[in-house]
């Protein structure tokens, strides 16, 4: 398949904030509405990217102006990162991921590790390269896990990182979904740089949770869902249902001060919280059905 329509130039805005919170945590809401698709924090803002060419001019000077009002002070800069510049920004600026010393998230330009996971990733633009604290975290609960055996399912693949490990930590069964036909590729492209197999027991598509009512009815013993806060809301009873008895979701992508929120979410529909963790700001819930 031809990979050409992803090579398209995408916005960055870069925003700065005073005081930083609660602006950085409402900016993010209001830019995952406008599918702006990777959020990377910084110590006075945000950075964002989204297609250049899925821009409405409109709603996105609605949210400036809305964001103006909240903070005291708003720095909002926009540039172009075009395509064909990615990869040598990416090459020259990629460094390794180690999880607790037992995962390696690398590029195919880094030396193996000489013990535990070695997981080999090459993002396509701005779907993720495992470096957020978010993937961080759920790697690490992947490693809590129990995946002997497990029909596991990544929503919101992206590069397909978490999809990879839970395969190499022995999920017999691994379905990973994302919104974008380009992050769909580029997981099946990482998932034969590390010698998996593209078939029954690995499937990748394209689409939203409607696919796990439409399509995929089996049940998942592991859920993984690294989004945004209003979409992992938005379809959790989709998460839910999908959920064998005694399964385990795992949720990110959302900040510390969401967690009540999201704890609020997950026990209305009979899920315990089994662990929350956190990092730089950003938190993870591992929950699922009691025994």
């Amino acid at each position: 398949m031809s990979r050409e329509f992803i090579r398209e130039d995408y916005l960055k805005l870069e925003l700065e904030f005073k005081p930083v919170l609660p602006a950085r945590e409402i900016a993010i809401a209001y830019l995952a509405e406008l599918n702006f698709e990777v959020f990377e924090p910084t110590d006075l803002g945000l950075i964002a990217h989204t297609p250049h060419n899925s821009i409405n001019r409109t709603d996105l000077d609605a949210v400036r102006q809305d964001l103006e009002s909240i903070a005291e002070h708003v720095s909002w800069s926009e540039s172009i990162v075009q395509t064909e510049n990615w990869n040598a920004k990416w090459e020259e600026e990629y460094e390794p991921v180690n999880v607790d010393d037992k995962v390696l998230v690398r590029a195919p330009f880094h030396n193996c590790p000489t013990s535990g996971l070695d997981i080999i990733v090459k993002p396509n633009m701005s779907f993720g390269t495992g470096h957020h604290d978010t993937t961080w975290m759920m790697t690490k609960a992947l490693l809590e896990l129990d995946l002997k055996g497990a029909n596991v399912l990544d929503m919101g693949c992206g590069t397909g990182v978490l999809a990879i490990v839970a395969k190499q930590l022995g999920a017999s069964n691994v379905l990973a979904i994302d919104i974008e036909e380009g992050a769909a590729i580029n997981t099946r492209e990482n998932a034969q740089l590390n010698s998996i197999a593209l078939d029954s027991d690995f499937i990748v598509d394209c689409g939203t949770s409607e696919l796990l009512t439409n399509k995929y009815s089996e049940g998942f013993s592991i859920v993984l869902a690294n989004i945004n806060r209003n979409v992992l809301i938005h379809d959790m009873d989709a998460y839910n249902s999908s959920l064998e008895p005694s399964g385990h979701i795992v949720f990110s992508g959302f900040f510390t001060g969401d967690v009540e929120v999201m704890r609020k979410e997950v026990e209305v529909r009979g899920l315990t919280i089994f662990k929350v963790l956190e990092r730089n700001g950003w938190a993870c819930i591992i929950c699922g059905k009691p025994e």
